[in-house]
Order: C-alpha cells, then structure tokens, then sequence
C-alpha cells in the first residue's frame, strides 16, 4: 500500500490512513477522482466509500477485480502515463501513492495529469526522493541508493530537485512540499528489525534467496537498508499539492 506515516512518533495500524485521508480533504460530492496505479484498490476504495457522492477512476496494469467495488468507481487497465480514455479537464482530483517512482519518464505522466486535470484541480504525490542529485554522493552511499531503488522495482530514486523540475516542466503548479520523512522512521524502524531478523542469520537468508520470488526478496534488501538511508537524510519521502492554473 503504502508507509505508514505516524504524526506522534510511535507506530499505529491507523497511521495507513494518514495519506487517503490528506486526499480526502480536497475531495468534495460531485467530484471526479483518479488515482494512478490503485494496487490492491485499498485507497481508492476506502475514499470511494467516503464519498458516495462523487466518482473514483483507478488506472493500473490490473483491473481490480474484488467483490466489494462500488458502484461509484472504474477501473482502467494499462500504463498510466496513457490517460487517453480520459477527457480532457475532467478530473477534479487525482492522486498518486509510492508509484510514480517506479517509471522513468516522469514528465509524459504528469504531462496527462495536467490535461486530463480541470483548471485548478489538483494532485496530491506520496513518493521518495533523494536529498541531493545521485552523483554528489560517495560510491558507498550511492550504492546503497541503487540497492534500495532496485528493491522497491523502481527506477533510480531521483532527488526532490529534478521531481520538482517534471512538475514544472508539465505545468503543474507546487502549491506545497511537505517533508514527512521522520514521521515514516517508526513504519522503516519496523521493517529494518524485520529484515535483519532474515539478514543477520546468513543460511537462513541465503535458503530464502534461493526459494522465495525476487520481488520479496528485493523487499528485504529495502526494509534492511531504508531506515538508514531516510534517518542519514539521504532518501526523504515527500508529500506534493500540486495545482494545474485556472488560466490552463
């Protein structure tokens, strides 16, 4: 889904609702919504059943097909960085959790974001971002980067100067950044002691390696390695608004 941000420092289940929640308070009845990659359809349709007076798009390579969606939401399969089946100024909100991240050509997404926004609706980002540009770190430090972006199967974690520039460039609006990376250090503190439960017994990791898919064993490398690299200040996780104009 997503991690847990914990405002008061300690972590909680409910801590999971701290992102849906921030979209929620731009969502109103009537609204068209979209979120771009739904995963496992948890966020679109907690916000959906919120808000049963206004409409919920998903796109994502899987069509969420679960018993429980209602009626008020679509899904769309395929790339979200192609939103041709959506109108042009339609959407009043769209959102997008961990998953931009994982695509290299940032700006044709929200290139689509802005089009398929209507003049002052919004985008509300959840995403990691380095500190500083890739190469002004140490070849120890940049390895570490490459392991983790590896481990999430994202594209090389890119710094929070160069996502601003793809926003930019797209013509979207930074209304606010907002740096929510200490209050992500319970949820990383609890998947590092995780991992070095796994990592600090070497047959046993190495039996695991051997057996399980990679994509959980790259999940290991992450939770073994993330809370070092967000405490350090080297990866941050970020919350974006972002407005197209009302003069688009």
């Amino acid at each position: 889904m997503h991690f847990r941000v914990s405002r008061n420092g300690a972590f909680s289940d409910e801590d999971v609702y701290y992102q849906p929640d921030t979209v929620a308070g731009y969502i109103k009845d009537g609204d068209n919504v979209l979120e771009l990659g739904f995963g496992n359809g948890s966020n679109l349709l907690y916000l959906a059943h919120c808000f049963p007076g206004a409409h919920f798009t998903g796109k994502d390579l899987q069509l969420l097909e679960r018993d429980d969606v209602p009626s008020n939401v679509t899904t769309l399969q395929g790339d979200y960085s192609d939103l041709s089946q959506i109108a042009d100024n339609s959407m009043d909100v769209a959102f997008a959790f961990e998953t931009v991240v994982h695509n290299t050509d940032k700006e044709k997404i929200y290139r689509e974001v802005f089009r398929v926004l209507k003049p002052g609706g919004v985008m509300i980002v959840y995403d990691y971002a380095l500190s500083a540009a890739y190469n002004t770190f140490d070849a120890h430090t940049q390895k570490a980067i490459a392991l983790i972006s590896k481990g999430c199967a994202s594209a090389m974690i890119e710094s929070l100067d160069e996502l601003n520039s793809h926003y930019t460039n797209s013509g979207l609006t930074i209304e606010r950044t907002t740096d929510v990376s200490d209050e992500t250090l319970p949820d990383l503190r609890r998947l590092e002691r995780k991992a070095a439960k796994i990592m600090n017994r070497p047959t046993l990791a190495k039996l695991m390696f051997a057996l399980l898919p990679e994509q959980f064993v790259t999940n290991i490398i992450v939770g073994y390695l993330g809370y070092d690299s967000c405490k350090s200040g080297v990866i941050t996780y970020q919350e974006w608004l972002l407005r197209k104009p009302k003069q688009a």
